[in-house]
């Protein structure tokens, strides 16, 4: 190889090589960003996380005081019953027309 087409080599792969540092370090910088961008998904489905999970409690807790309010009526119905049919039995004993 002549000095000149050397020099032309040596040449070339300094200007490859300073390209390739300049892709790197773009790279790197949008590595960053992703990484930046990760942890506030990551925060974000945490939070997401524990809001399903408070939420799933809430429903518990709800779905227990409509059981508890369910079995109160059911109380309150045959209470009723028993007062309606005391109030028949006195209105028929008295002679109240129907």
């Amino acid at each position: 190889m002549a000095p000149m087409e050397i020099e032309k080599t040596m040449q070339f792969i300094l200007e490859m090589q300073a390209k390739h540092e300049e892709q790197l370090s773009r790279l790197e910088a949008v590595a960053v960003q992703h990484d930046e961008r990760l942890a506030k998904i990551e925060s974000s489905v945490a939070a997401v996380t524990d809001l399903v999970g408070r939420l799933a409690q809430a429903e518990i807790r709800l779905v227990e005081r409509m059981n508890e309010l369910a079995q109160s009526q059911a109380h309150t119905d045959q209470r009723l019953d028993v007062l309606v049919n005391v109030v028949d039995k006195l209105t028929r004993r008295n002679g109240s027309p129907q």
